[in-house]
């Protein structure tokens, strides 16, 4: 019987002998199932089989890359996504000047639908004062729209028309070659800076509008390889499987598993490729990971034909990995919402944090991680709160902004250099402290390291006393990034603070006026919306840049977040489930408030598929991560949602506390 990496050389072998059988393929395979190991043995095959032909390897992480690379070299081009499309574009900024305009032009409405007509309203009034610094008037309410509904939209279509041409005449009156990737999530019609996102969109409208740049794509590379493939965008793996030229040159092979695609941004599934025959589907069934009594669980939780099966390493013994799957659930009757009272929210929370703490003494293991749904309730277990908190009044996507801040902050190279130093790591310690000049002469130069780090550990420092501790000690340098950042916060501050009008709306906003409507109520203050909008902004640009350089947060919180990246504590968020096997893993299926989220979905059949299916694949993928003993934790409303429950959960130990 053919394996699956079989199967792959075979495609490959038929696609190297140029005949008109040329097929793509994807190799979809569950958690645990050696998928990048898989993708690692085919480079290896081709480096050996076909020395001369190029490969590009595309991946999601640095980490990945690294790991790849660790194993098959750097022979190959092996990158992540965005490095892989900017090295490729970023010669051809004439042509990227042709297509920049459809990361800043609006779309015109199409639909007779008012949900549909007032959010493109609202994208058109706040792009109208971005551009023009102009207000408009209230969208028009459900009732006066449907009288009229095309009118309305002929309106507003003119309107869109009219600013998208000023949008693509300022763009044009612009130098090309300033046009650049500026690596943040923001994109700029001032100078046409472009955004990690808007990199994918020119990117494919590039390959769409000139046939040039995917032939050169294939013409430079024979195979190119998506690992993680459905966390990649749409638009991408199009580029890949329909821009290319049609004479088939260059295989793409994808691997992947679309129940792990729990990002919005990805692609997700594949069916559509495999039936209409663009894509090969090889499945691997094997698990490296999971105890059988886990792997009988989640293959309950799949929504596809995929049953894994469980799979032994070279000299591993099935009874080591042997495990137990329970669940431990509560009723409670109607839980508090998003918009709930504070105290039925500190309620039912006390309730779910008393069938964790019983859950946690009957489920006695070591090694063992709780994985739950939000940053925020991580934040308080673990001890990063005031961190998190200051970060997530500003931005929505906490967690990539504080990574990226403490980054140009210097403060992630403080935590590295501390990390070395309680690791005993100390060759890498001493050289990066010789290259910043602290002069290690004698023990006692030696001696005043190790006082230099022991303060940073365990005093009661802030961020800012922390950077200025390590400055005036040379344990590191100001980077030309971090004196740029700090310059760019001081003239901010400074403008707002000498700004009359918006030193009378923060006065106002503070004292009662928080809203528009209470601006006016409160205080007499008239503005429109955009206005509103644009001043709220900057005052949470202001406060933040205020608060994280305060007392508020201590350093201690940034080597808290920085052992929580590495997996060093007890708990884990369930988007950052993707990666190696833990030995025993507790899943608190709770939404947390969050109504994105709704777990009930997975067992409820009466909920949509689409609904569902989103859930199913969160739980999947953690309670897929656990190698021998997995527990459940979940809050019902009432008999009815436990049986369901216990109906669709068969393949564990159930236990009501």
């Amino acid at each position: 019987m053919s394996t699956a990496i079989d199967k792959i050389k075979e495609i490959i072998e038929v696609n190297q002998n140029k005949n008109e059988n040329f097929k793509n393929f994807v190799l979809q395979g569950g958690a645990g199932s050696g998928k990048t190991e898989s993708l690692k043995e085919i480079i290896s095959y081709i480096s050996e089989k076909y020395p001369d032909k190029k490969i590009a390897c595309i991946t999601h992480t640095n980490v990945a890359v690294d790991e790849i690379k660790s194993r098959v070299g750097d022979k190959y081009n092996i990158s992540t996504i965005h490095s892989f499309l900017n090295d490729l574009i970023k010669n051809y900024k004439k042509n990227i000047k042709a297509v920049i305009h459809y990361i800043f032009t609006l779309e015109e409405i199409t639909e007779e639908d008012h949900k549909a007509y007032k959010k493109i309203y609202e994208k058109y009034s706040d792009k109208l004062y971005a551009v023009r610094k102009e207000s408009c008037d209230k969208v028009v309410g459900k009732r006066i729209y449907d009288t009229s509904m095309p009118h309305y939209n002929s309106i507003l279509n003119e309107k869109i028309k009219s600013l998208n041409s000023e949008i693509i005449e300022h763009i044009a009156s612009m130098d090309h070659n300033n046009i650049i990737y500026n690596e943040t999530r923001f994109d700029s019609l001032r100078d046409l800076s472009f955004s990690h996102d808007s990199l994918l969109t020119i990117s494919y409208k590039l390959s769409e509008k000139y046939n040039l740049l995917p032939k050169i794509i294939s013409d430079k590379y024979d195979f190119i390889f998506i690992d993680e493939y459905q966390d990649t965008n749409e638009k991408i793996i199009k580029l890949f499987l329909n821009l290319l030229p049609q004479n088939k040159k260059t295989t793409v092979g994808l691997f992947g598993d679309s129940m792990q695609g729990i990002y919005d941004d990805g692609i997700g599934d594949i069916n559509i490729q495999i039936i209409g025959n663009e894509l090969i589907r090889i499945n691997k069934e094997d698990n490296f990971r999971c105890s059988q009594e886990v792997i009988d669980f989640i293959n309950v939780i799949r929504t596809d034909d995929i049953e894994q099966k469980l799979a032994l390493k070279k000299d591993e013994n099935a009874d080591a990995r042997k495990g137990d799957v329970e669940l431990f659930y509560s009723v409670y009757g109607k839980k508090p919402n998003t918009f709930s009272p504070a105290d039925d929210k500190d309620q039912y929370l006390a309730v779910l944090n008393n069938l964790i703490v019983t859950a946690k003494k009957e489920f006695d293991y070591t090694n063992t991680k709780i994985l739950m749904l939000t940053n925020k309730s991580v934040s308080i277990e673990v001890g990063f709160v005031n961190i998190y908190n200051i970060f997530s009044d500003r931005y929505i996507e906490v967690k990539e902004e504080i990574e990226k801040e403490l980054s140009k902050i210097q403060i992630s190279d403080i935590v590295e250099l501390c990390r070395l130093y309680q690791q005993k790591n100390y060759n890498p310690l001493l050289v990066y402290l010789k290259k910043n000049s602290f002069q290690i002469k004698s023990v006692q130069d030696k001696k005043l390291i190790s006082d230099h780090f022991e303060y940073l550990l365990n005093s009661d420092i802030s961020l800012e006393q922390a950077l200025n501790y390590s400055f005036d000690n040379k344990l590191i340098r100001k980077s030309e990034r971090f004196i740029n950042y700090f310059e760019k916060r001081t003239n901010f501050i400074k403008e707002y603070g000498e700004n009359a009008e918006y030193i009378r709306l923060e006065t106002a906003y503070l004292n009662n006026g928080n809203t528009q409507k209470r601006l006016n109520d409160n205080h007499g203050i008239v503005i429109s919306e955009e206005e509103f909008n644009s001043f709220e902004k900057a005052l949470k640009k202001k406060t933040f840049y205020i608060d994280l350089f305060s007392d508020k947060v201590k350093f201690k919180e940034a080597l808290t977040y920085y052992k929580y990246l590495n997996e060093e504590t007890n708990y884990i968020t369930m988007h950052k489930t993707k990666g190696s096997g833990i030995e025993n893993v507790i899943v608190i299926l709770d939404e947390y408030f969050w109504s994105k989220y709704n777990f009930k979905s997975i067992y409820d059949d009466s909920v949509t598929s689409e609904i569902r299916y989103k859930n199913q694949k969160l739980f999947y993928v953690s309670a897929s991560r656990s190698i021998k003993n997995l527990a459940i934790i979940r809050i019902v409303e009432d008999v009815v949602e436990e049986n369901m429950l216990k109906d669709y959960f068969i393949n564990c130990t159930i236990m009501k506390r």
